[in-house]
């Protein structure tokens, strides 16, 4: 039997050193994101993309997107509003304020609550490249994100 392994196991091992490696995915490129809050000459300046034509989402992303224009003039530049983005807990810190006003906006439009803010989370937690933190994200969404005036519950 040991004679038998060897031929169909010989095969695998030579496809591998043939088969370049995979990658989980590449890396992010401006024109992912429907909304990008840049740095032009020190300060934000937002850009939607051209595609992004429903009204109600451009509601949704001006509403993320001013949130990050705030956090921004709270420092001298722009830029260096920018340098302090370097782990993944400073990109959630900043992110969660956004996704929150995002999701407020969504709610008020008639998105399902809960699933809204687990699928920001989801996007948090893949932005930062911190998967893993997932469901803390959720929790922190569900605990910092309060509800809207309306009335939506968390």
């Amino acid at each position: 039997m040991r004679g038998r392994a060897l031929p169909i196991s010989l095969p695998l091992v030579l496809a591998g050193l043939w088969c370049p490696p995979a990658s989980a995915q590449r890396a992010a490129v401006p024109d992912d994101f429907l909304g990008l809050t840049r740095c032009e000459a020190g300060r934000a300046v937002t850009r939607l993309r051209p595609d992004v034509r429903d009204s109600l989402l451009r509601e949704q992303l001006e509403a993320h997107e001013a949130v990050h224009r705030h956090q921004s003039a709270q420092f001298g530049t722009c830029e260096a509003f920018m340098e302090t983005l370097r782990t993944a807990r400073s990109i959630i810190d900043v992110e969660l304020p956004a996704y929150c006003a995002q999701w407020q906006v969504a709610v008020r439009q008639g998105a399902d609550s809960a699933a809204t803010r687990r699928d920001f989370a989801w996007r948090i937690a893949a932005q930062s490249g911190a998967m893993e933190n997932r469901l803390d994200i959720l929790r922190r969404l569900q605990h910092e994100c309060p509800p809207t005036p309306s009335g939506v519950s968390r």
